[in-house]
C-alpha cells in the first residue's frame, strides 16, 4: 500500500453544471513528478554518455594560480581575470588608444609563461626532431624541443635543462664537465641512467646563470660569449603583438652529443612530457623540404627551423649581444 499522495497523478471527476455534465481530469502531485524527472536525467546521463561532437563547452573555476607575471604597458587602464592555470591565464583588458581618444574595455590577453624552442644539430649534421600529435594541429606534426622556462630560470638553462629531459643529448663543453666528474665513478654507475641523470642535472645547475632583465623588466635571454660556442641564441619573440601569449626564445644547438645512456636515439625516454612522440634524424636538405610544405605546423617551430638554417649555412650571427 502507498503512503498517503504517493502518487504521480490521480484521476478525479466534477460535475459541470452550466453544461451538466460530468468532466473528467488528471491533477497531478508536482512534487513526485519533479522527484521522477531526476531519477530519469540521472539514469540517462549513466547509461548514454555524449559523443565527442555533443559536448557542452563549460568554466569552472580554478584553484591553480597563474605563475607567470601580468602584462601591462602605459596603456593598461585594468585587468579582469576570467580564467586561469598554473601555466596560463585568460584576461580581458581595459586599454587606451594609441591617439588616446579611445577607451576599449574588451580586449581579450592571454597570459603564459614564456617558453624555448632548441633546434638541436648533432655532431654529424643531423637534425633531432620529434614527429608527434598535438591538440590543437590535426594530424602528425613535426617539432623541436620546447618547454616552459621554470620561475627564477635563465631562458638558456631552461633550453639546455629541456635538450636533457627530452633527448638526453648536450653539447661537447658540457660533455667534458660531465667527464671529468665520471672519471672517478665504476662503469656500473655510468650504466645506471637514473643516478647519471642525477649527476648531470647537477652540473646544468651549477653552471647556469641568473636570469638578467631589460630596461622594460622582460628576461633577456643572451648567452655569453664565452661560455659555451655551441649554443646560439636566436631571440626573443612575443607570439601575439597584441594578445599576449607569453614570450618565446628561441635556441640552436650545435655539434649535440649523448649525455646520458641511448641519448638521441629512439632508445631514450624522455622525461617531463607525457606527450607520445618519436624522433627522427633529418638531414638539411629534409628539414628545407619540410619547411616549404609546412609540416613544423607551429609558427614558432617554422620561425626556429629557419633561424638556425640561416646561421648554419648563410652564417647569420647570434642574436642581440647584450640586448637578449
Amino acid at each position: 500500500m502507498y503512503p498517503p499522495n504517493f502518487i504521480l497523478f490521480e484521476k478525479r471527476q466534477e460535475v459541470d453544471e452550466d453544461n451538466a455534465a460530468v468532466v473528467m481530469y488528471f491533477r497531478f502531485n508536482t512534487n513526485y513528478l519533479a522527484a521522477a524527472f531526476v531519477v530519469l536525467y540521472l539514469l540517462s546521463r549513466f547509461f548514454f554518455k555524449p559523443s565527442i561532437n555533443t559536448v557542452k563547452t563549460t568554466h569552472h573555476a580554478s584553484n591553480a594560480i597563474y605563475k607567470g607575471t601580468t602584462w601591462r604597458s602605459d596603456r593598461t587602464v585594468a585587468v579582469r581575470t576570467v580564467a586561469e592555470t598554473s601555466f596560463a591565464r585568460c584576461d580581458v583588458h581595459t586599454v587606451v588608444s594609441e591617439d588616446g581618444q579611445k577607451v576599449f574595455d574588451d580586449w581579450i590577453f592571454l597570459e603564459e609563461v614564456n617558453a624555448v624552442n632548441i633546434v638541436v644539430q648533432t655532431a654529424e649534421g643531423k637534425f633531432v626532431v620529434f614527429r608527434q600529435y598535438k591538440y590543437a594541429v590535426p594530424g602528425e606534426t613535426f617539432s623541436p624541443v620546447g618547454g616552459f622556462v621554470d620561475d627564477g630560470e635563465h631562458p638558456w638553462t631552461s633550453a639546455k635543462r629541456e635538450v636533457l629531459e627530452e633527448l638526453g643529448l648536450g653539447s661537447r663543453f658540457t660533455l667534458e664537465r660531465v667527464n671529468k666528474n665520471f672519471g672517478k665513478r665504476d662503469d656500473k654507475f655510468k650504466r645506471d641512467p637514473k643516478r647519471m641523470r642525477n649527476v648531470v642535472t647537477d652540473i646544468l645547475l651549477h653552471d647556469s646563470i641568473l636570469p638578467s632583465f631589460d630596461e622594460f623588466g622582460i628576461p633577456e635571454g643572451h648567452i655569453p660569449t664565452s661560455d659555451d660556442p655551441d649554443w646560439i641564441f636566436l631571440g626573443r619573440y612575443r607570439t601575439a603583438v597584441n594578445r599576449g601569449g607569453g614570450f618565446t626564445y628561441l635556441y640552436l644547438l650545435k655539434n649535440a652529443v649523448p649525455l646520458l645512456p641511448n641519448g638521441g636515439s629512439e632508445l631514450y625516454v624522455g622525461t617531463g612530457d607525457d606527450e607520445q612522440q618519436s624522433i627522427l634524424h633529418l638531414s638539411v636538405h629534409e628539414v628545407f623540404d619540410y619547411l616549404s610544405q609546412a609540416r613544423f605546423q607551429e609558427v614558432k617551430w617554422t620561425a626556429t627551423f629557419a633561424l638556425s638554417l640561416l646561421h648554419i649555412n648563410n652564417g647569420m650571427p647570434s642574436c642581440c649581444g647584450e640586448q637578449g
